[in-house]
C-alpha cells in the first residue's frame, strides 16, 4: 500500500477524511454508519480469523470495515454538519413557542373589539372609573361670577392688569416646594383642581373677557386650563432654575407648592389604566420628552418679564380655545389676541422705552411655537389613547380633558 492508497480498503485515496487518509467510499461509509443510529452493524463477524475481509475495495462485513476505520483513527467529532443547503433547508427549525405581540394580545381583547368606541357607555370593554367634575366646575363658575377682587388703576390696560394679578397669585403661594416622590391619584386630582381654579382666577382680570356671558367664559376655561397650567408651571420651573433653587434639570414644578424629580418619582397608574407605567408612559406628560424639556430651557434663557409671560400664555391659550370651540368664540379670541398685541406694543414703547423690540418678540414667538407644537403632539397621543382605549377612566364632563395624559 502506497501513500496515496486508502488506509481502510487499499483503493486510491482522495484526501484526509475525519483524520485518516481514505477514499470517498470509506469516508461516506463511516459517516453514514456513525450518524444513522438505525443502521446497526452485525455483532457477529462473518469472516474467519484468516479470511480476507475485502476484495478490490468491496467489504462483505460492515462490522470489520467499521472496526478498521476506528483502528486507523477516524474521528466522528470532525464531522462538518449542516453544509448541505438543500438537506438543511428541509429540516424544520425549532422556534421558541411564544405568543406574538399584536394589538389583540397587547390590549387583551379580540380583534373585533379593538376599535370599540371608548366614549360610548354601551360599548364592550373594561368598566371605567368615573371622575365627577361637577363640584370643581361649580367652584370655577363661582370664581368667574365674582370677578376680580383686586383693585386696579383705571389707567391700566388688560395685559397690565393680568400681569399684576399673576404676580399677586404667585406671591400668595409659598416658595418652599414639597418634593413628591410617589405620584398617586390624590396628587393628580389636586393638581388638576389647582390648574382649573387658577385659570379661572387668572381670566377674571381680563376686562374684555369678563364682558362675555358666563357660559362662554366657562367653555373657554374648560378648553384652556390644561394649557395654562402646563406652561405656567414650565415658566415657574425655569424661574427656579435661574435662581439656582433647583439643583437638577430633572426637577419640575407640578403644583402650586409641589415639585418632582422626573427620574426618581414613582407614578401610580393603577387607578386609571390596566397597563404598567412603562407601557402607558408614552401617552402621559412624564417630563421625559425632549420638546417638553426644551421649552423649559427656552423659558430659562429668555427670562421673560411678567408682562411678556402673560402675553405668551394668552396668545397660546386664546388660539387653543378658538381652535377647539370654533364659531363665534374663534372671532372673539382673534379679537382678544389683537387687543393684547397692541397692548404689548405700548408696553415696549412706553414702559420699556424699547421702540425696536422685533428681536425680543422673535424669541418670544419661538417659545410660543414650541408650546403649540407640544400641544399638537400631546393631542395626537390623546387620540391614540382614546382609539385603543388605553385608559380605563372617564369624566362626568369629558370635554374638559381634551389633552389629558
Amino acid at each position: 500500500m502506497t501513500v496515496s492508497d486508502c488506509e481502510i480498503c487499499g483503493q486510491t485515496a482522495h484526501g484526509n477524511h475525519f483524520g485518516v487518509l481514505s477514499c470517498r467510499a470509506c469516508a461516506a461509509f463511516f459517516r453514514r454508519a456513525t450518524l444513522n443510529p438505525k443502521k446497526k452493524l452485525n455483532l457477529n463477524c462473518i469472516h474467519g480469523q484468516n479470511l480476507e475481509i475485502h476484495r478490490n475495495g468491496f467489504f462483505s462485513c460492515k462490522k470489520c470495515r467499521m472496526k478498521k476505520c476506528l483502528e486507523r483513527g477516524m474521528d466522528a467529532s470532525k464531522f462538518q454538519l449542516d453544509r448541505d443547503m438543500i438537506s438543511t433547508a428541509m429540516v424544520p427549525v425549532k422556534v421558541p413557542l411564544m405568543i406574538p405581540q399584536s394589538l389583540a394580545t397587547f390590549l387583551g381583547r379580540p380583534n373585533f373589539l379593538i376599535y370599540c368606541n371608548a366614549q360610548d357607555p354601551t360599548s364592550p370593554g373594561t368598566a371605567k372609573n368615573v371622575v365627577d367634575c361637577n363640584h370643581l366646575l361649580d367652584r370655577a363658575t363661582e370664581i368667574l361670577k365674582n370677578g376680580s377682587w383686586k383693585p386696579f388703576s383705571p389707567q391700566m390696560n388688560s395685559l397690565e392688569q393680568m400681569s399684576a394679578a399673576f404676580e399677586n397669585m404667585n406671591i400668595s403661594k409659598s416658595s418652599e416646594l414639597q418634593l413628591i416622590t410617589h405620584m398617586n391619584k390624590d396628587h393628580t386630582l389636586l393638581i388638576w383642581e389647582q390648574e382649573m381654579l387658577n385659570t379661572a382666577e387668572w381670566l377674571t382680570n381680563f376686562s374684555e373677557f369678563n364682558s362675555l356671558p358666563i357660559a362662554v367664559q366657562m367653555e373657554v376655561v374648560k378648553s384652556i386650563w390644561q394649557t395654562y397650567g402646563r406652561f405656567e408651571k414650565l415658566a415657574k420651573t425655569a424661574e427656579f432654575r435661574r435662581k439656582k433653587l433647583f439643583k437638577s434639570d430633572n426637577l419640575f414644578v407640578v403644583g402650586d407648592e409641589a415639585c418632582l424629580d422626573s427620574e426618581n418619582t414613582v407614578v401610580d397608574v393603577s387607578w386609571f389604566t390596566n397597563y404598567s407605567y412603562e407601557q402607558v408612559s408614552y401617552f402621559m406628560d412624564c417630563f421625559h420628552n425632549e420638546a417638553f424639556r426644551q421649552i423649559a430651557k427656552e423659558f430659562e434663557t429668555l427670562n421673560p418679564t411678567t408682562t411678556e409671560l402673560n402675553f405668551m400664555l394668552l396668545q397660546v391659550c386664546l388660539q387653543e380655545a378658538g381652535k377647539k370651540l370654533q364659531g363665534d368664540v374663534t372671532k372673539m379670541t382673534d379679537y382678544l389676541q389683537d387687543l393684547i398685541s397692541n397692548q404689548l406694543h405700548n408696553y415696549y414703547l412706553i414702559v420699556r422705552n424699547m421702540p425696536n423690540y422685533s428681536a425680543r418678540l422673535t424669541k418670544m414667538m419661538k417659545v410660543c411655537n414650541l408650546m403649540r407644537h407640544d400641544l399638537r403632539r400631546q393631542a395626537e397621543k390623546s387620540k391614540l389613547a382614546m382609539t385603543f382605549d388605553v385608559f380605563n377612566i372617564t369624566f362626568s364632563h369629558p370635554e374638559i380633558m381634551g389633552n389629558c395624559g
